[in-house]
């Protein structure tokens, strides 16, 4: 399914919950907006904007929206997203809003962060509501490095935790290429922004990375494969402990920056 298609139903799904007017923008964030789309590996991730905050009722509705999205959703992907008021975009903020995952909407939400508002600010695709490049959602520059810095450390640096774990497992035991994926461009991506301050697509991580540290480069040659959608690509316990010296390699590589 293209991602505009899986934008227009989410919207019209949207419409047809809600009352009228009370999403007042809709906008398309996430790998769509980067031009990475890929079908059968990317979520459809959004931005909505709403008029006023969403009653019990009314988050009890969008609750059973998503579920009925994603029980019809095939081999389309995941209508993923974060709920936002007008004077909510682009602030600096803790607060929780009602957030979406894999389909589903969080219990308690999520907080919002400098990456959405920059890839919105830069590169967000407009369903309706003003353009996106005119909403001034834009992060500070400090604020995006810092963000990238704290996720590096707190997020990524935690999974060389799982050493020990997959050490004890068979050398060959098969994983999820999936993992494979996510484990060599999700860091990557993070290093660019602080480097560069853009954000850019997991693909380009891929290559990013590559450059970065060329002992991995056939880990991130078969990662951008997966993700350009060849089924062949297959990952093991072994790879995924070297997959793990990477992680550590660009977290390591970060944190000397400023």
């Amino acid at each position: 399914m293209a991602y505009e298609l899986a934008a227009n139903r989410f919207l019209k799904h949207l419409d047809e919950t809600l009352a009228p007017g009370l999403v007042s923008g809709f906008y398309v964030v996430g790998s769509a907006a980067l031009r990475s789309w890929r079908p059968g590996r990317s979520d459809l991730d959004a931005l909505v904007v709403l008029d006023r905050p969403l009653t019990a009722s009314e988050l009890e509705d969008v609750r059973n929206m998503h579920a009925r999205l994603e029980a019809d959703r095939g081999r389309g992907p995941h209508s993923d997203g974060h709920y936002v008021l007008a004077e909510e975009l682009g602030m600096r903020s803790e607060a929780r809003v009602p957030t979406v995952v894999d389909g589903q909407l969080l219990p308690d939400g999520n907080t919002t962060d400098p990456v959405l508002w920059a890839v919105l600010d830069r590169h967000g695709i407009t369903l309706r509501g003003r353009p996106a490049a005119e909403l001034g959602a834009g992060p500070d520059p400090a604020w995006l490095r810092q963000w990238n810095h704290r996720n590096l450390e707190s997020y990524w640096r935690s999974h060389l935790g799982f050493r020990p774990r997959l050490a004890g497992q068979r050398p060959d035991e098969a994983m999820d290429p999936y993992l494979l994926a996510w484990f060599v461009t999700g860091p990557g991506r993070l290093h660019a922004t602080i480097v560069t301050g853009e954000i850019i697509s997991k693909e380009a991580a891929a290559d990013y990375t590559a450059d970065l540290f060329p002992e991995y480069a056939d880990l991130c040659s078969r990662a951008l494969a997966y993700r350009l959608g060849n089924q062949t690509v297959t990952y093991t316990a072994a790879e995924a402990l070297r997959t793990l010296d990477l992680i550590e390699a660009v977290c390591d590589s970060a944190a000397m920056l400023p």
